[in-house]
């Protein structure tokens, strides 16, 4: 793929609204959801993500969809158990993640994905396409704005802002409501922004277990 149709994909991600890239989050979970649903009972849990890999690439060979970010003037800034980090040097942050806290069931990332940017909107996450990272794992490709922050948040305006939200608080950096459970909400996950806005970048979330 060219540069420019790189650049292009992350210039449109930023306008949700009108973006194609945006269908791409939609299509794949389609593919996860639906690779699942074939598995059945017949397969073990740790199968569907074999099968949900598998499924994810023919989509990305499909509609070309593979990334080479070795190409691109893209700058490194960090790594974590699932994400490598990148800054376009503008208005992104591009993220690749290995599906690591997903677990067995690729699902289990697209709920976090979708539940992220309906309740953190003003930082929210596009899929732009699929690559390998520096240890060769297949990775969604996920652009957010690059947020312009004058400190990290604190951990009672963390708690403020979810409880405004409609959460409660189970520990410093866990939080529910009916549906969903939000954890690792610490500072340096959220930051505070120039704009006086809270950005919660990079919090993990799931489904909340019946009782």
């Amino acid at each position: 793929m060219q540069e420019y149709g790189i650049y292009q994909r992350i210039s449109q991600s930023m306008d949700r609204e009108n973006s194609p890239i945006n269908s791409l989050l939609e299509q794949a979970a389609c593919i996860v959801r639906r690779s699942k649903a074939t598995a059945g009972t017949l397969e073990p849990t740790e199968s569907y993500k074999r099968g949900q890999i598998k499924e994810l690439k023919s989509f990305a060979d499909s509609l070309n969809l593979w990334i080479d970010l070795s190409g691109l003037d893209i700058t490194y800034m960090d790594k974590g158990g699932e994400n490598e980090v990148f800054h376009d040097g503008n208005t992104s942050v591009i993220k690749l993640n290995n599906f690591e806290y997903a677990g067995d069931d690729l699902e289990n990332f697209f709920i976090r994905i979708f539940t992220h940017n309906r309740f953190f909107n003003n930082v929210p996450y596009s899929l732009i396409g699929f690559s390998y990272n520096s240890q060769k794992e297949f990775c969604a490709v996920l652009t957010q704005p690059y947020i312009k922050a004058e400190r990290e948040a604190t951990e009672d305006e963390i708690a403020e802002h979810m409880q405004a939200l409609g959460f409660d608080m189970d520990y410093y950096d866990e939080f529910h409501n009916e549906e969903y459970e939000i954890f690792d909400a610490v500072p340096n996950n959220v930051l505070y922004g120039i704009d006086g806005a809270l950005y919660f970048i990079d919090t993990q979330i799931r489904l909340r277990e019946e009782w």
